[in-house]
């Protein structure tokens, strides 16, 4: 098995189904997506992706700027019965964001996604960032 797909099929174990998982570069191109995330199979999902990323970086951007220090997870609660988490990191001034999908009744699911999720996009950041540096 390659390393491409044994990192796919760790990250995908990450957020099992029905939980979602996805991570994407700040302009919100999916760089992984879990199996049971519907961000890897459609455009419509792929765009609502890059929204919540705009979403994080925003947050983060703020926090930042008002000196409330360097937010490690924004999470959102919906009137759909859904929860987001999401984490992010910037290294070499690139931002890759991962975010957790979940229905509401699997929160606790959800948070603990994304300590796993926050590992593999900070993986992603630093080979990211590295390619941004030589570039």
């Amino acid at each position: 098995m390659s390393s491409t797909s044994s990192l796919k099929s760790h990250f995908s174990s990450l957020a099992p189904a029905p939980l979602s998982a996805t991570i994407t570069d700040s302009t919100g191109h999916v760089i992984l997506a879990s199996s049971g995330s519907a961000a890897a199979s459609s455009s419509s999902s792929s765009h609502q992706s890059a929204a919540l990323s705009q979403a994080f970086i925003s947050a983060h951007d703020t926090a930042s700027r008002m000196g409330l220090g360097e937010p490690l997870r924004v999470s959102i609660a919906t009137r759909h019965g859904l929860v987001v988490v999401q984490t992010g990191e910037a290294v070499q001034g690139e931002m890759v964001v991962g975010t957790v999908v979940a229905p509401e009744e699997r929160e606790a699911e959800a948070r603990v996604a994304s300590w796993g999720v926050h590992e593999v996009v900070g993986r992603v950041a630093r080979v990211v960032g590295e390619g941004r540096r030589e570039g």
